[in-house]
């Protein structure tokens, strides 16, 4: 079972479509208040839409702005404990190599 709602509208009794002019100040009247009624819903709209705008720079800032620090500053960083881990790893550049010095150290003690 449906229930239709019904409006009720005043039809002009006058045979012209013209309007009295107690009907025409009631029209305009609620014209006026319908006609606020959007401009509040405009202003929300628009404050709302700035809001987004302003959040999505600043989303954009927190993900762009690591990137380019990392791209950076990274670079140097990995250089640097990339050179310390080739000297650890490289047995023949005279640096420290850990199996000459246990081989060292066992010559030591049998000794």
């Amino acid at each position: 079972m449906e229930q239709e709602i019904k409006t009720e509208e005043k039809k002009p009794e006058l045979g012209n479509d013209e309007l009295s002019p107690k009907e025409l100040k009631e029209l305009m009247e609620k014209n006026l208040e319908l006609t606020k009624e959007i401009h509040e819903m405009t202003h929300k709209i628009k404050s709302y839409i700035t809001f987004q705008k302003i959040l999505s720079f600043i989303y954009l800032f927190l993900i762009v702005m690591p990137i380019i620090l990392g791209a950076l500053f990274l670079p140097p960083i990995f250089k640097n404990l990339f050179s310390q881990y080739s000297e650890l790893m490289n047995p023949g550049s005279g640096s420290l190599n850990i199996g000459d010095f246990f081989k060292q150290e066992l010559e030591k003690t049998t000794e």
